[in-house]
């Protein structure tokens, strides 16, 4: 059994801790984001614009690694029940803002005879 199922405290402090580095890092992009749209609204020196696209290659980089890192989590969808039906929710969701009905469990997405006629007309 791991130590923080035993010590509900110490994976609540956990959890608190991942979430302030998400908040930080959102914090520092929008800081980020800021600089960038004043060095390209306002900069006048070669030196200023030079820092802009510094600043691109940078971010470039770092999402790079974010991607090639955090890419393979991205799979607990896939693999939890509770981020399956989170993902379901919100492909349902989505859908009927667009004005789009999801077919019902169970039911065809697709009509097999109207599939090998097309087939069939093709050859």
């Amino acid at each position: 059994m791991s130590q923080d199922s035993q010590n509900p405290e110490r994976a609540n402090t956990r959890d608190i801790s991942v979430l302030q580095l998400l908040t930080k890092l959102v914090r520092e992009t929008d800081r980020l984001v800021q600089l960038a749209d004043d060095i390209d609204t306002h900069a006048t020196t070669p030196q200023a614009k030079a820092a802009f696209n510094l600043i691109g290659s940078e971010v470039n980089n770092i999402l790079s690694i974010i991607k090639t890192s955090l890419e393979p989590l991205y799979k607990i969808y896939e693999l939890d029940p509770g981020m399956q039906a989170l993902e379901q929710g919100r492909r349902s969701s989505n859908l009927k803002e667009i004005g789009v009905e999801e077919p019902s469990e169970g039911e065809d997405n697709y009509d097999e005879q109207a599939l090998w006629s097309d087939l069939n007309v093709r050859k």
